[in-house]
Parts: structure tokens; sequence; C-alpha cells
């Protein structure tokens, strides 16, 4: 069996890494650099607790998410030879007002009730934790569970995994089209013209997933929404757990880097940085750490989350095309459920049964076109 995997970020690579341990022979399609677009951007959460504003399927599928990259991080490292950085401090929420704080309780108990790991924190608690945290919050929630991993070196170890596992990857290469045949996939066309045949394709084009042509009759639309980063010099330790509030996330990593981020815009394709996008992260870093007014700049950039209209993700096979598959439409997830995507995917094209149900997150929910475009949530909580 021949696989064609259309985009060369996290999603593609896992999905590559996967299938090439299967002993399928897999091609992946990059139309820039492979990992450099919304994986690149990211700040390398895996928290599930963190991502889901409410219990139901989503927080499931984030859960799932996690237990996946727990299982398969370690073989990873090994048969990449790159460390991802998976740290263990957990994360912390916090709130300001009173306000945040009736939110902030509000998930704390829907998560208690669902089993989740999560614990309601006073102020003194919190700083014992973090006590680099601003003394004006008024309550905290604590997700110990809830981590991080360096997101650049986690989407190379996939794509030196899925390499020395067989796969091989193509960079500046864009395919437009997906080729069927009697209801089947045969293969994909590139922008030139020129065309390579297979017996399976999945879509994992991120942000540019709707631009593939061949599956129109699912009515599947993806759309890109803009994020910004900043990133700050810092000393190796000055945080340990992940910092949350309303407005803004601050990431550390190992060597000290500080990663704050990030807002929602509905921008099209364009990925500039803005003075409000960097006035309003560094608002929310300052109101968090105060210590940090005075660090350093280092860098700033911007990416493209990749979301669908209900900003669910979307896996599964075409219904209009068989041997076709999304991998895509992972929204602020990504990094999260990189592994999971990658073994649900595997475990279609191997005919086996996925380890949750699928249904919510197949394309084919689109087709009837009564889903709209859901609006774009600007605040974290």
């Amino acid at each position: 069996m021949k696989a064609l995997i259309i985009g060369g970020g996290i999603i593609g690579a896992s999905v590559a890494w996967r299938l090439a341990q299967n002993r399928i022979q897999v091609r992946v399609f990059e139309r820039g650099r492979l990992g450099q677009e919304a994986s690149w951007a990211a700040a390398g959460l895996i928290g599930p607790q963190v991502e889901a504003q409410e219990p139901g399927l989503f927080f499931d599928l984030c859960m799932a998410g996690k237990k996946s990259f727990d299982a398969m991080v370690e073989g990873l490292a090994r048969d990449s030879g790159i460390d991802p950085e998976y740290d263990e401090h957990g994360a912390l929420y916090v709130a300001f007002d009173e306000a945040g704080a009736a939110r902030l309780k509000s998930r704390f108990r829907w998560q208690r009730d669902v089993g989740a790991q999560v614990e309601e924190l006073s102020p003194p608690q919190a700083l014992k934790l973090a006590p680099a945290l601003s003394p004006d919050i008024i309550c905290a929630l604590h997700m110990p569970t809830n981590r991080r991993t360096e997101n650049r070196k986690l989407t190379m170890a996939y794509v030196r995994a899925a390499q020395k596992a067989g796969a091989a990857f193509t960079e500046s290469t864009r395919v437009a089209e997906v080729v069927a045949s009697g209801g089947r996939a045969t293969g994909v066309r590139f922008d030139d013209g020129s065309t390579e045949e297979g017996d399976i394709v999945i879509d994992a084009a991120g942000s540019w997933a709707s631009e593939i042509r061949g599956l129109e009759a699912d009515k599947v639309r993806f759309y890109p929404v803009r994020g910004q980063i900043i990133c700050f010099e810092g000393t190796p330790g000055l945080l340990g757990p992940s910092l949350f509030s309303p407005d803004g996330i601050l990431v550390p990593r190992r060597d000290g880097r500080l990663i704050a981020g990030s807002i929602f815009e509905d921008a099209g394709f364009n990925k500039s940085v803005t003075l409000a996008g960097i006035a309003t992260i560094t608002s929310a870093v300052a109101a968090m750490v105060p210590g940090l007014r005075g660090a350093a700049f280092r860098e700033v950039w911007a990416g493209l989350r990749p979301a669908s209209d209900d900003q669910m993700p979307v896996i599964g096979e075409s219904p209009s095309v068989k041997g076709a598959f999304y991998a895509a439409g992972h929204f602020r997830s990504g990094i999260l459920l990189s592994a999971l995507t990658g073994e649900l995917i595997a475990d279609l094209v191997g005919g086996r049964k996925p380890s949750i149900d699928l249904a919510p997150f197949s394309p084919a929910r689109f087709q009837n076109g009564a889903l709209k475009r859901v609006p774009l949530e600007m605040k974290h909580i």
C-alpha cells in the first residue's frame, strides 16, 4: 500500500510515522518547509484541561489525546533521537477579579465532576508554586498533569522518526488536487500538472486543507486563525508551571525562554505581527508576572491555526471519495492531538477499530450544509 500525505506539519508527520511503522510506503508533500507553519508557531501545550472550555466531546478527545501522547512520547524520542522536552510542571490558571474567579470555579467544578485532576488554590498556595506570580491574583486552578513540550523539537522528532521508518518527505511541493477514479482516490496532482499515484491520500494541509481540489462534495471548509507570540529572554527555572489568565498565556522553556501569547484573529492568511497584538500579549504577561516588565525581548512571530467551521477536528474518510482521508482542523490543539490523530488515521487505513468514536469528528457531518461557522472566542477562559 502507498499513502500520499498532503502537508508536512506535525499532524502530517505524525500520520507518516504511524503509517510507516505499519510498513506502508509513505510520501509526504509539503508546500513550504517541513513543520514551519502552525506547528512551529505554537506554544507546545499538552494540556487538555486548559484547551477545553466545557465538558463534552472535545474535552474527551483532548483527554484521549494526552493519553495517546503519554504512551508514545518515549518511543518517539528513541526512534527519532530528538528529545522533545516533555516537561512535568503542570499549569496554573489565575484570575484577577470576581468575574474571572467565577469562571475558574465553574471550570473547577465540571473538571472535578468528570474525574480530571484539578485543585483550587488560594493566592498564597499559588504563589508557593510560582513565586513570580502577581500578588494581585484572587484565586487559581492547578492542573498538575497538564504538561508542555518544545513544539519545534517535537515536530522534527515526528519527521525524523518517520524518515527512519521509511517515509519520504518533499518540501516546496504544492498538491493541487486529489485524483480519483470510480469514486476512489488514485493519487494527487501537483501545481505543475504532474501526478503521483497512490492507494490512499491524507489531507493534512492545515489552514490550506480547503485549497485541495477533488473533495468539494464533502462541503468541509477550513480557515486560518491568526495567533501572535512573543518570546522573551528569561532565566532557566524562573517559572515552574505554565501560566494562564483570561487574557494570555506564558510558557517557559528549559533554556529560560518565555513564550507569551496568544490571541485569536480572523485575518485570513495574513501572518503579520501587529501593534495591537503585541500590546495585548505584553499587558497580559505583565499582569501575571510583574517582574517580567524588564525582560529582554528576543523575537516575535505569528502563525495560522487551522480551524473548521465548527472549530472541531476533522478526522476520517471522505464520504465522497473512498481512500481519501482528512486529518485537519485541529485549531489550537494540534500539538496535543498529534499523537492521537496519527494513531486514528493508522487504524482507519489498517482496517482496525479506532480507540474512540470518530463519528462526531467525521467529515460527513458537513455534508448537509447545516453547520455554520462558529464565532471565534477571543478569551482563554
